[in-house]
């Protein structure tokens, strides 16, 4: 549904494991899949990589995170983050850097509606 599963990029050789996944369906009954990924940063596993990984272009101004994604997910989400402007329908994919930390660490939260 999210679009970011390894065998929808099977050329990429690498793929990145959600820390925090839900499913669940909307008011409606529309699925709904909420992800965020805790990406470390370093040479080797950052922000630019998985966006690579997964064809996404960088981000672009900073936007609320829905509500629902926030709720969704166990943890102290952040109320914004640089929203990814690409346009796969019903997805929406947020990126949060980590001032201070190592280079290209971040945090990206992904809600996703769709599929069966």
């Amino acid at each position: 549904m999210a679009g970011l599963h390894h065998d929808q990029h099977p050329k990429k050789g690498r793929y990145y494991v959600p820390a925090e996944a839900v499913l669940a369906r909307t008011v409606g009954g529309v699925p709904v899949a909420y992800l965020h990924y805790g990406i470390d940063g370093g040479d080797d596993v950052n922000v630019d990589d998985f966006l690579s990984t997964y064809d996404l272009p960088q981000p672009g101004t900073a936007a609320p995170l829905p509500e629902d994604l926030r709720a969704a997910l166990p943890g102290d989400e952040p109320a914004e983050g640089a929203l990814v402007p690409e346009g796969q329908a019903g997805r929406q994919v947020f990126v949060v850097r980590r001032p201070g930390g190592r280079r290209g660490a971040a945090d990206v939260y992904v809600r996703a509606t769709g599929g069966t």
